[in-house]
């Protein structure tokens, strides 16, 4: 006779009590240990009680709500995975809890568990042994550090604005992503998402792809066809690196955008659209503008709303989850085993200066997923340039070089060993305090937090790292905001 497959404790978290015996009723047979509670008070004793795998709350807690129980537990350092029950779902709220950490929404209906049982079955699949890190991630825009908290907030607000938006930033930082965010979140989500390069088209064929043409307006127009405009119509259309449009077509794209009008080529009639635009570019527009290369009156058309992407040597406190997110998804991907980036491997990572930004971190770990039949992934399986550009130190931090033992050394544990005696040491000498202790080793609270996690938590530092007699083990001290 097989084992009984391990329960899984989730906690439920609903005011009605009818509702939440319904929850607790339907969750059991699954195989989920449930917890019911009715209240935000109850949910976070709870909480700071015991081990949960996952949390099912109503949206609406009497006077409180969801949002607020998901940012106390950010707050306190709870990461667990949250499915949020509503049936007054709105764009904002629904933003609000993605960066909180909540996984999905669901409708709030009875006859829905079955549902419910997929998600949280969903949640347990994807989940894997170790340390639980907190990770913010819409999508693919994840990250620990505080810059990218700060866009995914904006992108939550953009999207309720039906304006355009115009996204900068160097190439590979992520531009399509955050426009896709923006039409997910947004009231035009049930419509189409439609992207044209327009760097990569000569300008006639740019301007039939956008404005469309009727039959005969060219040689070779033997029919009618839609611009892009009016496919994307009810919907976005993504016009990436918009810097290099040529000018005559950057006057008809200003018409639309203040007309809401566009005329087919060879048409005599104009036909409205109903399209938010979306402008990206990894060129400095105002610049373009000042060497009469792009609009100026474009540009302020565009840059109404805007968001600006930092390149990955500007946000490296995220490289670590980055480097967990990709190396999942890839190891998903090629169907291999899980994989994870030996030390010395990150260590030169965290020195390299990222040319290509977040898309070459991503090809990079799929290339090492596809070479590497499984476990640890090693600096051997990094391309030569890569390597050449780390020998020859570029933008990286000057090392100190030292000797090695005659009988060699555990280079990989050394390392380990030596980023938990720093984490260690910053405690003890902020007197217990987390939120001092990363600023005092220049990182932010939550990479801090990230990497102590990794480690195994404050409770195994005393075991693994020397800590003086006098100094508690069971560290508990109130703590300054992570914002601080």
């Amino acid at each position: 006779m097989s084992a009984a497959l391990p329960r899984k404790h989730v906690l439920i978290v609903e005011d009605e009590a009818s509702f939440r015996e319904v929850l607790e009723m339907g969750l059991a047979p699954q195989g989920f240990q449930t917890r019911a509670v009715g209240s935000i008070k109850e949910a976070k004793e709870a909480l700071d009680g015991g081990r949960f795998d996952a949390m099912v709350s109503d949206l609406r807690l009497g006077d409180a709500t969801a949002i607020d129980l998901l940012t106390w537990m950010k707050e306190r350092g709870h990461c667990v995975p949250s499915v949020i029950l509503t049936a007054f779902a709105t764009t904002e709220t629904t933003v609000q809890a993605l960066n909180l950490g909540a996984v999905d929404f669901l409708t709030k209906t009875k006859n829905d568990i079955a549902e419910l049982t997929k998600v949280l079955h969903g949640i347990f699949q994807e989940s894997e042994p170790g340390p639980s890190h907190e990770i913010s991630d819409i999508g693919d825009l994840v990250g620990v550090g505080d810059t990218i908290r700060k866009i995914q907030a904006l992108v939550g607000k953009i999207a309720r604005a039906d304006t355009t938006v115009l996204i900068s930033g160097e190439s590979g930082t992520g531009k399509e992503i955050v426009a896709r965010l923006i039409h997910r979140y947004s009231e035009r989500a049930g419509g189409p998402f439609i992207p044209i390069n327009c760097g990569a088209l000569p300008e006639a064929l740019l301007e039939s792809e956008l404005f469309g043409y009727e039959k005969g307006a060219f040689t070779g127009a033997t029919g009618v066809k839609r611009g892009l405009f009016e496919e994307a119509n009810g919907g976005f259309l993504f016009l990436d690196e918009i810097g290099e449009m040529p000018l005559p077509l950057q006057v008809k794209l200003l018409r639309v955008l203040q007309e809401r009008k566009l005329r087919r080529l060879g048409a005599t009639e104009e036909r409205s659209v109903d399209v938010r635009v979306i402008g990206a570019t990894n060129r400095n527009l105002r610049e373009r503008t000042e060497e009469n290369k792009f609009r100026e009156d474009l540009y302020y058309r565009l840059n109404i709303l805007n968001i600006e992407l930092p390149p990955l040597r500007d946000r490296r406190e995220d490289l670590p989850v980055l480097i967990e997110h990709f190396l999942r998804r890839s190891c998903k991907k090629l169907n291999k085993p899980s994989m994870y980036l030996q030390p010395d491997a990150l260590a030169a990572l965290e020195r390299y200066r990222f040319p290509g930004n977040v898309r070459e971190l991503e090809n990079l770990m799929e290339r090492c997923v596809a070479l590497n039949p499984s476990g640890a992934v090693g600096k051997d399986l990094f391309p030569d340039n890569l390597l050449n550009d780390l020998d020859r130190g570029a933008d990286g931090p000057a090392l100190t070089p030292l000797s090695i033992p005659d009988g060699g050394f555990d280079l990989e544990g050394y390392l380990t060993a030596l980023k938990g005696y720093f984490l260690h040491q910053g405690l003890m000498d902020q007197s217990g305090n987390r939120t001092k202790a990363a600023k005092h080793l220049g990182m932010t609270f939550r990479a801090y937090r990230y990497w102590l996690g990794h480690l195994g938590g404050i409770e195994a530092l005393p075991r693994r790292f020397p800590w003086p007699k006098d100094f508690p083990s069971n560290v508990d001290v109130e703590e300054e905001s992570p914002e601080a």
